[in-house]
Order: C-alpha cells, then sequence, then structure tokens
C-alpha cells in the first residue's frame, strides 16, 4: 500500500512534535529539518489542530505541540485521517468477480492498518536520541 505525501508529512510533524514535547515547534523547524515545504506542512499543522492532535498557538512567538500524549495517539489513526479512502469501503457493483476483489482489498487493508494500529507516535519516536542524530533535529532550535 502507498501512502501520500499528506500522510507522510503529518506523521513526521507528530514525530517532530513527540520530540520536541513539550516545547512549541515551529512549522518552519519541521520543514528544514525533513526538507519539506513549509506551506504542505502549514495544511498538515492545520488539520492536525483541528483534529486535536496538535495545538496550535498563533502570533509572533507561536508554533505547535501535541494536544495529546505521543503515546495516545496510533498511526493507523493519522492514516485513516489522512488518507482517502482508508475510512470508507470500497463499493462493489454486484458482480461476482468484483465483489471477491473488493473482498480481498478489504481484509488486505484492515490487515495494513491493524498493524499500523499497533504502534503509536510514542512507539515510532521511542529511539528519540538517535532519531535526532540521524535527521539532524536540533529539537533546542524549536522551543
Amino acid at each position: 500500500m502507498r501512502l501520500t505525501s499528506y500522510t507522510n508529512y503529518a506523521l513526521r510533524t507528530l514525530m517532530y512534535a513527540a520530540l520536541a514535547h513539550p516545547r512549541l515547534v515551529r512549522v518552519q523547524d519541521v520543514a528544514d529539518a525533513f526538507g519539506i515545504s513549509r506551506t504542505h506542512l502549514v495544511k498538515c499543522v492545520h488539520h492536525l489542530g483541528m483534529w486535536g492532535y496538535l495545538i496550535n498557538q498563533r502570533g509572533r512567538n507561536g508554533g505547535f505541540r501535541l494536544a495529546r500524549p505521543a503515546a495516545e495517539i496510533s498511526v493507523a489513526e493519522i492514516v485513516r485521517r489522512t488518507e482517502e479512502g482508508f475510512s470508507s469501503a470500497p463499493v462493489g457493483n454486484g458482480e461476482t468477480a468484483v465483489l471477491r476483489l473488493v473482498e480481498t482489498v478489504q481484509r488486505a487493508q484492515s490487515a495494513f492498518l491493524a498493524v499500523l494500529e499497533a504502534h503509536t507516535i510514542a512507539d515510532i519516536v521511542a529511539n528519540g536520541s538517535e532519531l535526532r542524530d540521524v535527521l539532524g533535529l536540533d529539537i533546542d532550535r524549536a522551543a
């Protein structure tokens, strides 16, 4: 299964926020750390805030931080929110071959999401100091 860049950006944003917790993070810090377009990240941060994953603070000293503990945010939750089609089942037209295909795809999607459901943002940043080094994250600047 292939995930969109939007999902990738949303997950990376949450990872960065988890690594910096409880400090505020600026969109530009995430963009610089991951080499991602600031414009695309602004949209992700806005939506993650609307969905209750981030607390967004506007203004000169603004930024964002996790609204919930990283251990309470499953990777599957984010994929369901950000990927079109993961929240609803494909629809067949009644032909047996099509229904078998739909059933097969649904089972594969369920298995995929079950694996992601078993992992949280905290799990994927559990190696925080290594992650910071590998990604070149300077969390101290994110304050």
